[in-house]
């Protein structure tokens, strides 16, 4: 089951037997029937239909082109029994920042409800463009260049409010299009899971018990340095792999994968995003880029620093339940607990 908190889609909703599982899932999946789907939905023509050279989990992907002219990326889930409702909330999540201007997908179509096809799909136009985490052409100084527009958009994102805190229920949205938050204060999002997260961290002998209650009594006596009065959109996933840039001019041209999107504090997304693989270092750039856009509260450093040791230590528990800890991620759990003393 997902996680209410800190749901980054794929492996982390899903055991290690799913995930053998989902392996296949192009093997199970019949493509002949997204012809059928796009003329149902769109009334458009399918022409060609292709498989990504980068697959994830749990979703089957394909690129569809049809007689339009256009392009457009096919999402379909075959791995969990509910609906994957998320799908919905990734739509009203990438309308409502659109609509502010920011560079992301345009979902056209998603359908949880399984009474036409036996699954939940996703239908949304091809980002034309280039993914810098595996297809990166340029050099540190054009790395540098959306690393600030990376932060610009942070900035913009803490302009996006929205009332309460932490993720979207689910059924809400699927229901009734309306984006509802879960929780009530920023500091209950931030803490919630926090000490069974801990406890897994102990267990596999990363974390003396003694640090995990240090840890834990740290963000205890930061209530009043985490909760705000209001919060904004975060997409608490800016890593490479989730946008896309134009090699020409290495501008971004969208962000995309809303799975883990919340209300919480702009400051959680630009702490996090440095603490994903990266080419060059990014937090100055990222910085330079928000300050740019919006302003920083006096307090930020105390801030990032929580932030960081909180979205790096769900980042632990991900990589030990799928055997992923390699030094160079265990290296950024150390740098994380540093400013705090421990480790």
């Amino acid at each position: 089951m997902a996680s209410n908190l800190f749901y980054v889609g794929g492996g982390a909703a899903k055991s290690l037997a799913d995930v053998a599982i989902l392996q296949k899932k192009y093997e199970l999946f019949d493509q002949k029937i997204i012809p059928e789907i796009f003329q149902k939905n769109l009334g458009l023509k399918v022409t060609k239909i292709s498989k990504p050279e980068i697959v994830g989990l749990p979703h089957v992907t394909f690129f569809v082109e049809t007689d339009d002219g256009h392009e457009y990326c096919f999402r379909a889930n075959l791995g969990n029994e509910a609906a994957e409702v998320e799908l919905k909330v990734e739509k009203l999540v990438s309308d409502l920042v659109r609509k502010a201007g920011i560079q992301a997908n345009t979902i056209l179509q998603v359908d949880c409800s399984r009474q036409n096809f036996p699954f939940d799909f996703q239908i949304q136009e091809k980002i034309q463009g280039k993914n810098p985490e595996h297809n990166f052409e340029g050099n540190q100084a054009d790395y540098d260049k959306i690393s600030y527009e990376l932060g610009q958009i942070i900035g913009k994102l803490s302009l996006i409010h929205l009332p309460g805190f932490g993720t979207f229920d689910k059924q809400i949205a699927n229901q009734k299009n309306q984006l509802i938050t879960t929780l009530k204060s920023n500091f209950e999002y931030i803490t919630l899971e926090l000490s069974g997260q801990l406890a897994t961290i102990v267990t596999a002998g990363l974390l003396t018990q003694n640090q995990s209650d240090k840890i834990q009594a740290i963000f205890e006596a930061s209530k009043n340095l985490i909760d705000i009065e209001t919060g904004s959109i975060v997409h608490y996933d800016l890593a490479d792999h989730n946008f896309f840039y134009d090699p020409k001019t290495f501008k971004i041209v969208g962000l995309f994968d809303w799975e883990a999107v919340c209300v919480s504090d702009s400051l959680l997304d630009l702490a996090s995003a440095p603490t994903w693989k990266t080419l060059y270092p990014r937090e100055a750039q990222l910085m330079a880029g928000f300050t740019s856009v919006a302003k920083l509260p006096e307090n930020f450093e105390a801030k990032m620093n929580l932030y960081k040791l909180r979205t790096v230590i769900w980042k632990v528990v991900h990589n030990l339940k799928f055997k992923l800890l390699n030094p160079e991620r265990l290296e950024r759990f150390r740098k994380a607990l540093r400013p705090f003393e421990i480790g």
